[in-house]
């Protein structure tokens, strides 16, 4: 029988392994889940489960974790459904006002110093067994980071974040040099944590994970021009670090992306995540068909109608 990380690791390298490989993604309210199986911590669950991949997250600290804030200073407004899952917004985006690259240089960006890079001797044993997922997180972890999705910082998600949303796409067009200065803090700011990240989980992780949000289930919000301008130079220089370290690239991005699907595995993307087959564009034989000798597909599940709605048989 095929350990955990043997038989992702065969899946991801286009090998068979002995069954599909399981894996538990982030979720809230994961006492609850304890409480049903019995188990004492997240590590007893995912064994329970029977998920092969665990997550080792670095997070941040400093000072506007100490009050309450992203690592940009912003604060969500929060709110949940009978204490499962959450749902957040954010009400204030501090360069949304911003008038020149002045302006992008004043911004109090983020410190790479304030992120914990110390993984235990205890996590290291925990996660022998299994592929590890190395990964970044905007904000404290709610629960523990052996079973929680490895979150990202992305680069297009960040900038929403920190202009907004539309003010953002708008100023794609309109004001290239304020991006562009606001891009390079979050370049230089990534590519450091991830190197910590990696130099931390050297020996242990298999897998880097990242990815950003660029698409809807109508294709990109940007011409495939400004995404190969705008975020493909970031997304290339991430993978290249990764790959420097011997592990594979685990890339999200939700919904339908295909002009600039083949751009992401020139660069080293080897798992997308997650493949929402329901999607216009997205249909699994002709991705497979397509696209299956360079990358492995993860997900396929619709859990935008069958896993809420659907009936046992679904």
């Amino acid at each position: 029988m095929e350990t955990s990380k043997e038989r992702v690791l065969k899946a991801i390298n286009h090998v068979q392994p002995d069954t599909t490989p399981v894996r538990l993604m982030g979720f809230e309210g994961i006492e609850r889940w304890l409480q049903h199986f019995h188990v004492e911590n997240a590590y007893d669950l995912i064994e329970k489960l029977g998920v092969d991949t665990c997550s080792v997250i670095l997070t941040p600290t400093g000072p506007n974790v100490e009050r309450g804030l992203s690592i940009w200073g912003t604060k969500a407004n929060t709110g949940g459904y009978q204490g499962i899952g959450y749902s957040k917004e954010r009400g204030e985006h501090p360069l949304s006002s911003a008038e020149s690259v002045e302006d992008i240089e004043r911004f109090a960006w983020p410190n790479p110093d304030d992120f914990d890079c110390k993984i235990t001797d205890q996590i290291r044993q925990m996660v022998v067994d299994k592929a590890c997922m190395a990964g970044l997180s905007v904000v404290p972890t709610r629960s523990s980071s052996i079973s929680r999705d490895t979150s990202w910082i992305p680069v297009i998600c960040s900038l929403f974040e920190l202009f907004g949303f539309e003010e953002t796409l708008i100023r794609l067009y309109t004001e290239p040099k304020i991006i562009e200065a606001a891009i390079f803090h979050l370049e230089t700011f990534i590519l450091e944590v991830s190197r910590k990240l990696l130099e931390a989980s050297k020996g242990l992780a298999d897998i880097y994970t990242c990815g950003d949000d660029f698409a809807t289930a109508r294709g990109i919000m940007m011409s495939p021009e400004h995404w190969r301008k705008y975020l493909k130079p970031t997304y290339r220089k991430m993978f290249d670090l990764a790959k420097s370290y011997g592990v594979k690239v685990w890339f999200h991005c939700c919904a339908t992306f295909r002009p600039v699907l083949p751009d992401l595995i020139d660069i080293g993307m080897d798992v997308w995540e997650p493949l929402q087959a329901h999607v216009p564009g997205n249909e699994p034989e002709v991705l497979k068909k397509e696209y299956g000798k360079d990358i492995t597909f993860f997900g396929g599940i619709n859990s935008q109608h069958t896993l809420p709605y659907g009936t046992t048989e679904d």
